[in-house]
């Protein structure tokens, strides 16, 4: 199970970069081109939607949920250990976050994460 260093929280919160969202596209290893979302916009998608966001985890919310923040709020993100891919991240790295959106009734959004990596 991956930890969180709980270091600089704050600073997450201060920190935050505008780069999400702001028409930035991403590349991942299978060479597909998506455009970079903000969790506002994620909000708004369909089930299993496609989503790539950036910005930071603030803490493990459980075994596998995490909270993610950008600068539009925040997200629950199900990261399990092969969306890890043997990464280790603390609160002050800048992510990139791939995965789809999993809608569990009308006020349970969250995304899947199919990979990550730091920034």
């Amino acid at each position: 199970m991956k930890k969180i260093s709980m270091i600089a929280v704050m600073s997450a919160f201060v920190s935050v970069t505008a780069f999400a969202g702001s028409g930035t596209m991403a590349n991942n290893a299978n060479n597909n081109m998506m455009e970079v979302m903000t969790v506002e916009q994620v909000r708004g998608l369909a089930d299993n939607s496609p989503v790539i966001i950036r910005g930071y985890l603030l803490r493990q919310n459980g075994e596998n949920s995490y909270v993610f923040q950008d600068t539009t709020g925040t997200i629950n993100l199900e990261i399990d250990e092969e969306g890890w891919g043997g990464l280790t991240v603390s609160t002050n790295d800048y992510v990139e976050v791939w995965g789809e959106v999993d809608k569990n009734g009308a006020s349970m959004i969250e995304v899947d994460v199919s990979s990550i990596k730091k920034l």
